[in-house]
């Protein structure tokens, strides 16, 4: 492997993709386990899917390895260098923070304040307020890419929480803040192994980032990177697959910050406020707290079997484990001269027609007919679907906003939903992160009118949702986006599991149901955990 030449022909200021592909397709969940100590390793991400379909399940990502990683809580924020690597991008992008109150610059750590605009603005100019997304945009953007061999070759990846929101709107504070978690937390992987589901292929990509000091050393540091990967690769082959021990059985202490009553009077007072016009729909959520020592990678392997999704992520840093399985896309933003943005609205679900571990074809039919002819579920639907529009028209080119595919059923392993796509290409001089504030957060995990319904929320809900409703994903450098809504998640830290869930309130919604329906969208996440943890079942 000789980068030299590659690597020499760019220039300072530029980051380089070199890579090597093998013609097949590693298992995603064995080489993240044995690159990250078995999910044990701080500062990890794997990112995967389940269901191998166009555009949206096609890859897995991880990295265990990243140079940098960036969080922010409120209005301020903090980059800080995981390697030799990281503290030359430090010293490369110093000088590019003028936009902050406050900065203190130390070797492999710069920290921030900013200062928030509080006075009226056009929305135009409120997209381009300074937020902790500048933080973001500094070290996603920094370096351009000499090539783009792939749409993902290394970036931001990481997770946005929910409350990320208060960056762009002006709502009242929850009571508690359970888990104490950072508005986001990012981790820049300037080295990646990308699996290829559906040409079935694996790629080992290491980036050299030229900042004009220690340079000449690049393409030594990546053919070590990439060497480290064939390795791994090389021990995952001839390595004969050990079957997991049982755990321990253990009994496991579940509690909740909502209990059923607390919650049924949420619902009340959400109907209350339904029948008074302020919202059509409002999402109410509580949280399951589960006292565990367990490993969360052991949970994570737990869930993807029982709620395989096109989403599913595991993130560890040391403020604790974000790991989950989810079924809907938060926002997508994709291109080359021009940006498409995309919102894919998903109300509506369906098991599929399964007898005996196959597809029975008339049930699954069946199953589809219902869905598409269901009123209650198209009406929600068409409800997303018009938030959906008017958050892409918010930083779309006048007249390239539309639905691109309106209402169509979209098939996977285990179930089905009722989608439909909302595109429109971004405006000159905007990028993916403020087509990220204008669309935060999404409707299916708030209601509508969204900002009405937020506020509402932080009234009635006791504690932060922090990650649950946020979202999960990567930035590239050539600008692209892809993340999924943070559900049938769990944030594990310091011996406890928080699994949140909520129910979408409508004027004739029944208090008891809603909250089973909480303990319903809750269970695989918490079923999970007890196989994990051995509880008999």
């Amino acid at each position: 492997m000789d980068f030299k030449e590659q690597i020499g022909k760019a220039c300072c200021g530029q980051i380089v993709p070199v890579y090597t592909v093998h013609n097949e397709a590693v298992d995603p969940i064995s080489f993240f386990s044995l690159l990250s100590e078995k999910g044990e390793k701080e500062n990890c991400i794997l990112l995967e899917s389940a269901d191998v379909m166009k555009r949206y399940g096609e890859k897995s990502i991880g990295c265990s390895s990243p140079c940098l990683k960036a969080k922010g809580k409120g209005n301020r924020f903090e980059i800080t260098a995981l390697n030799e690597t990281g503290e030359r991008f430090i010293e490369f992008i110093k000088g590019d923070f003028g936009f902050c109150k406050k900065l203190s610059v130390e070797k492999g750590m710069i920290e921030g304040e900013i200062e928030k605009r509080k006075e009226i603005v056009s929305e135009e100019e409120r997209l381009r307020t300074v937020t902790l997304a500048d933080a973001l945009r500094t070290i996603a953007f920094k370096f351009k890419p000499a090539a783009k061999p792939f749409p993902v070759f290394g970036g931001l990846f990481g997770a946005i929480s929910y409350d990320f929101i208060d960056q762009f709107e002006q709502l009242p504070k929850n009571k508690q803040d359970l888990n104490n978690d950072p508005d986001f937390e990012m981790l820049f992987c300037d080295s990646l192994f990308l699996i290829d589901h559906a040409d079935k292929k694996t790629v080992f990509i290491a980036n050299a980032l030229l900042t004009g000091k220690g340079d000449e050393k690049e393409a030594e540091r990546c053919a070590a990177i990439i060497e480290s990967y064939e390795n791994a690769l090389s021990k995952i082959k001839s390595t004969q697959v050990k079957k997991t021990p049982n755990p321990k059985k253990a009994n496991l202490k579940i509690s909740s910050d909502t209990s059923r009553q607390e919650f049924i009077s949420i619902v009340k007072k959400c109907k209350q406020r339904i029948v008074a016009g302020d919202v059509f729909q409002i999402v109410p959520s509580r949280t399951t707290v589960v006292e565990t020592g367990v490993s969360p990678l052991a949970v994570y392997k737990q869930l993807r079997s029982l709620n395989p999704s096109p989403y599913m992520f595991f993130m560890r840093t040391n403020e604790g484990v974000l790991l989950g399985s989810s079924p809907e896309t938060f926002l997508k933003v994709e291109g080359n001269a021009s940006k498409k943005i995309e919102i894919r609205p998903i109300a509506g679900t369906k098991p599929r027609g399964l007898v005996n571990g196959k597809i029975d074809l008339e049930l699954d039919s069946r199953f589809e007919n219902e869905l598409k002819t269901d009123e209650k579920e198209l009406a929600e639907h068409t409800m997303l679907v018009d938030l959906a529009r008017n958050d892409a028209a918010r930083v779309s080119v006048p007249g390239t906003r539309f639905v691109d595919r309106p209402h169509y059923i979209e098939k996977y392993s285990h179930v089905m939903h009722l989608v439909s796509n909302v595109t429109g290409t971004l405006k000159p001089g905007l990028d993916a992160l403020h087509a990220y504030l204008a669309s935060m957060n999404m409707g299916t995990l708030t209601g509508a009118p969204k900002v009405k319904a937020m506020e509402l929320l932080r009234k009635f809900e006791k504690a932060k949702r922090g990650y649950y409703g946020g979202s999960i994903g990567y930035l590239t450098p050539s600008g692209d986006f892809d993340s999924a809504i943070v559900i049938r998640s769990i944030r594990m830290k310091k011996g406890r599991a928080f699994v949140r869930a909520g129910a979408g309130i409508v004027f004739d919604s029944l208090p008891e149901k809603e909250f089973e329906e909480t303990e319903r969208k809750a269970r695989a996440c918490i079923k999970a955990i007890e196989l994990a943890a051995g509880v008999p079942e």
